[in-house]
């Protein structure tokens, strides 16, 4: 009767667990979720976990919800890649993307991220006179902030987080599995008892 029991106990986890793992979830994207982007952006590229249909597809919004034209999509394997045919101004966008994974499943998301490149330097403006020597020695002892460090710290953070729900979706269906595993062997174990 265990055996039975651990039989089909097994058949449900891997079936459960089977359905769940097939999903093609993102894997990773340039620009990447929430990415401060500080340099042209000529690409974008989505991949993900397993192949993906010919009818999967992505848009660019701007923060008015309007679509930024781009190349033809074209679809490698588990990649979806598409040119940048303008420069992007700077602000918010979004990549909203539609998929159809391996398993037929479909699945959408978005990814924002923010374009902000650097402002052209102002031409010098002539006849401008010089700085104090006060000026002079404010802007010298003044502290200088290492943005680079800042951003990268901010990315790390939020690749962690988009990393947590991946772990989830295996972690969930194993203690489920263990779960009615032991469940149904207390349940025989008493039942045993009983008869005897």
């Amino acid at each position: 009767m265990l055996n039975k029991i651990a039989l089909l106990s097994t058949l449900f986890f891997l079936i459960f667990g089977a359905n769940v793992f097939a999903h093609s979830h993102l894997e990773y994207s340039t620009p990447k979720n929430g990415e401060i982007v500080t340099e042209t952006l000529k690409a974008i590229t989505l991949t993900f976990e397993t192949k993906i249909e010919p009818t999967s597809s992505f848009v660019l919004l701007n923060e008015k919800n309007d679509s930024i034209p781009l190349s033809t999509i074209s679809i490698n394997g588990n990649q979806l890649i598409a040119n940048v045919e303008a420069n992007l101004m700077n602000g918010s966008y979004t990549i909203h993307w539609k998929i159809i994974g391996e398993d037929g499943h479909p699945l959408e998301g978005d990814i924002p991220f923010t374009i902000q490149m650097p402002e052209n330097a102002a031409s010098p403006i002539p006849n401008e006179t010089q700085p104090s020597a006060a000026e002079v020695t404010t802007a010298e002892n003044t502290p200088v902030v290492d943005t680079t460090v800042l951003k990268d710290q901010a990315t790390d953070v939020k690749e962690a987080a988009l990393d947590e729900p991946k772990v989830m979706n295996y972690v969930l269906p194993a203690i489920i599995g263990l779960i009615i595993v032991f469940g149904f062997g207390s349940y025989w174990l008493i039942f045993r008892r009983k008869q005897v």
